[in-house]
């Protein structure tokens, strides 16, 4: 299992990481990428900022790459899976309101479907096996 666990963290911590960084020095160019329309000069900022929080996000996967104790792991998978919970029902109530394209709902899935896999990995104690 520990294996399983390395490469679920290298690949979601990843994934995160690239976008993050593509957000934050490209924002332009990754929304072109995921499809979606292009935004105004002046709220590239934000999309800059919101970059450096999913590259955050996406290096705590990193850490647990060298985690000591299997507490350790867990509290990094309940964090980011807090943090992915939040993002999805946030993405998901921008998008009913018509506040965020519909395209933003594949942000919502992958969140939450990372999210839904660490709760179940946590709840059957993937970590300690």
């Amino acid at each position: 299992m520990k294996r399983k666990l390395f490469w679920w963290n290298a690949g979601v911590g990843a994934m995160d990481a690239c976008t993050g960084l593509l957000l934050l020095f490209a924002p332009t160019l990754t929304l072109r990428l995921m499809g979606l329309q292009a935004i105004g000069a002046e709220a590239q900022i934000f999309l800059s900022w919101m970059g450096a929080f999913v590259f955050g996000v996406g290096a705590s996967y990193f850490l647990a790459l060298r985690v000591r104790s299997s507490e350790e792991g867990e509290m990094i998978w309940k964090m980011t899976a807090l943090v992915r919970a939040v993002i999805a029902i946030f993405v998901i109530a921008q998008v009913s309101r018509g506040t965020l394209e519909p395209l933003w709902l594949s942000v919502a899935a992958t969140d939450a479907l990372v999210a839904l896999v660490q709760l179940v990995g946590l709840k059957r104690s993937w970590w300690h096996q």
